[in-house]
């Protein structure tokens, strides 16, 4: 009988290094087509908060301020509007839009007379003493603001509010997104004059009931909602600094509400300069997200587009901005 042949090691070795190679080229599509459906998803988010407020406006015929104050002589300046005492009643746009996001119970757990981080006493400082027990309901981790891109450590997380004068720490469900305050530093050089505060964007602090007909140049190219991912924890340019931890990375978080971007330099490793996107995640810092090349985010007329992240500040800044009568073109 004639002996079967069988491979030799050289065939072996070829097959082997032909099969490497087909799987090195295939990775890098299934890897480029899994985060192509991450971003579709992270733009639905933002298309479903952009039809939230615009609900949310239907009802109330304005948007929701991003947070609810009263401050007279304890609380910082910038929390809510003037009144003759102080109420650390805090809350904000992510709470008021639950309704309108399929989270009507959620939003009911909430007791609305008493701060978003209750219980909390506070009469140390001369506040009163809340009772009630919104921490559990802001604690709850929520799909609609989190962008699958993102690496995430932890969710929910532990965050603390330290403008006042005993820092308060609750837990709350994370977001990736953030609403369109403004610009300042070194952006607002960019910043084309406006009616009102220079450099202000459609939500910010200072407008607690903007409406979407002050919007002077097109609902089309003007910003509501950013993608600001990754929070709590600090990346720059990418790579996650180890044992960094930033605020504003929650939906029920007040730091959150509020996003006058400075711009970052270059590396992302300080604030002030002319990086707006995907340089940082800081407070005060630039936009950022984790898709290659871009940034997403929601406009004014509800439809959500990815950026480039070498967009012109100008622009970026024009898009920011919603009272100049500047219209930005296709950008």
């Amino acid at each position: 009988m004639r002996p079967k042949r069988g491979f030799t090691i050289v065939e072996l070795l070829v097959v082997i290094a032909i099969i490497g190679i087909l799987m090195a080229l295939i990775l890098p599509a299934v890897q480029q087509a899994r985060e192509a459906s991450r971003r579709v998803g992270c733009l639905n988010n933002l298309r479903q908060i952009g039809l939230a407020f615009h609900n949310y406006h239907d009802q109330f015929t304005q948007l929701p301020p991003v947070y609810v104050a009263v401050r007279n002589s304890i609380l910082p300046v910038f929390i809510g509007v003037p009144g003759t005492a102080d109420d650390a009643n805090i809350h904000t746009y992510g709470e008021f839009l639950l309704p309108f996001l399929e989270q009507r119970g959620l939003y009911e757990q909430i007791d609305f007379k008493e701060p978003l981080f209750a219980p909390a006493d506070l009469t140390s400082i001369g506040l009163p003493n809340y009772t009630a027990t919104n921490h559990e309901a802001v604690a709850t981790a929520l799909s609609v603001f989190l962008c699958a891109s993102t690496p995430r450590s932890q969710n929910p997380h532990e965050t603390t509010w330290s403008d006042m004068a005993i820092p308060v720490t609750y837990r709350t469900g994370g977001n990736d997104y953030g609403p369109s305050s403004g610009v300042s530093g070194p952006l607002l050089s960019f910043a084309p004059p406006q009616a009102g505060l220079p450099g202000e964007g459609i939500l910010s602090n200072n407008r607690p009931s903007a409406n979407i007909d002050m919007v002077l140049d097109g609902a089309s190219s003007t910003a509501l909602m950013w993608e600001i991912a990754g929070r709590p924890d600090l990346w720059q340019l990418g790579s996650k600094v180890d044992g960094a931890v930033i605020a504003g990375g929650g939906w029920a978080d007040v730091l959150n509400a509020e996003n006058w971007f400075e711009g970052t330099i270059a590396d992302g490793s300080a604030i002030g300069g002319p990086c707006a996107i995907n340089c940082s995640n800081r407070p005060e810092g630039s936009t950022y997200s984790f898709h290659p090349g871009g940034v997403n985010v929601l406009l004014c007329d509800g439809s959500a587009r990815l950026l480039n992240e070498n967009l012109n500040a100008g622009v970026f800044v024009s898009i920011v901005t919603f009272a100049g009568d500047t219209p930005v073109g296709e950008f």
